[in-house]
């Protein structure tokens, strides 16, 4: 590490510490409660946000919100900033426990955000047997030194991620160059921050542009007037809800295959005189329950 960086990286953690835990704006009460998970691959915690609204026969689109340095920025704040936007328009939220997102004295370490990105596909996978998630819209944002792993896993994998949100984050262009498919060029970016931003965000946030435009990107940008190293997602859930593409829901079960069912044995005419009547379904199905309470995620 340079001397320069040395001198950024030690102002920014004076100003980390002088936030006290990164304010943010509140988003009000949920009816339905954040769940603690851990994933089964990798063994790491966590935090989901199901909306009321979620219904299985209807594709559900997804945030995936990175935190940035710990203590500071931890995935339980994420999850309580978010949540109140999951609710309001029917997303699944994620908040994952991650490693490499120091970015007080920390560069987001290749070997790191490859260890990151192990850990959110993993938990995209797993939800995917357990919700109908939609795959075309499938977002990623992230907070601060959460912006190492936003950039880096966001880019590398335009097929999954339909927009990436980086929010007052850190960028090095060191960790993000040639690890990323021409495709991710075509992918929409919303780079947000303060303009009472610590120096050492500000800087990288405009050096992450100018790299962005130079490899041929068209990132949206945003600085934000009177505003600090603080959360504030709304500008990012705009973006998102603005770049929605049509659903695009994952498999059901009743059409995982086009095999006609296997010709069943012929019944015994005494064993058929034995049996009760079939049932005739009704004609108007009743509607699906509404989750009022807070159950856990299915298993």
């Amino acid at each position: 590490m340079t001397k320069t960086m040395r001198t950024c990286t030690a102002a920014l953690a004076v100003s980390m510490l002088t936030l006290a835990g990164c304010p943010s704006e509140p988003t009000g009460e949920t009816p339905v409660g954040k769940w603690l998970l851990r994933e089964p691959v990798t063994g790491q915690n966590y935090y989901i946000y199901v909306p009321n609204s979620y219904r299985h026969d209807k594709p559900a689109p997804v945030i995936f919100s990175c935190h940035g340095t710990v203590p500071f920025d931890v995935s339980n704040s994420h999850i309580e900033t978010w949540k109140g936007f999951g609710e309001r328009y029917g997303f699944i939220i994620v908040c994952p426990d991650l490693v490499g997102t120091d970015g007080i004295l920390g560069d987001g370490p290749t070997h790191a955000m490859l260890e990151d990105e192990r850990r959110i596909l993993s938990i995209l996978s797993t939800l995917s047997h357990k919700y109908n998630i939609d795959r075309a819209n499938v977002f990623l944002t992230g907070f601060s030194g959460g912006g190492f792993p936003t950039y880096f896993v966001g880019l590398r994998h335009p097929d999954i991620f339909r927009a990436v949100a980086p929010r007052n984050s850190n960028f090095n262009e060191r960790n993000v160059d040639g690890w990323y498919p021409p495709e991710a060029k075509t992918m929409p970016l919303f780079v947000i921050w303060g303009d009472n931003d610590p120096g050492t965000i500000k800087t990288q946030s405009e050096n992450a542009v100018i790299y962005l435009r130079r490899k041929g990107f068209q990132p949206t940008t945003k600085i934000l007037p009177n505003t600090g190293h603080e959360r504030k997602p709304r500008y990012s859930m705009d973006f998102f809800l603005a770049h929605r593409a049509p659903p695009q829901g994952t498999m059901s079960v009743s059409t995982r295959t086009t095999q006609p069912a296997p010709r069943r044995a012929a019944i015994p005419e005494s064993t058929a005189r034995n049996r009760p009547p079939a049932r005739t379904p009704s004609a108007t199905p009743p509607p699906p329950r509404r989750r009022t309470y807070s159950a856990p995620p299915p298993p």
